[in-house]
């Protein structure tokens, strides 16, 4: 088990280690990043729609 990459943003680590894609298939990549997206579209689309609704107040 390998970290392969560290990446910090304010208090928050991510620590990337090879052991869990070292493996993965195509497939399982493209079912993990539809996840992903399913789980943060709504988030991202509701922080933008605040942030317009503050500019024409």
């Amino acid at each position: 088990m390998a970290v392969v990459d560290i990446i910090k943003d304010g208090e928050t680590t991510f620590i990337f280690h090879d052991d869990y894609c070292k493996d993965t298939t195509p497939e399982e990549v493209e079912r993990t990043m539809k996840r992903i997206a399913q789980i943060a579209l709504p988030q991202v689309r509701a922080a933008l729609a605040r942030k317009q609704k503050e500019k024409t107040g």
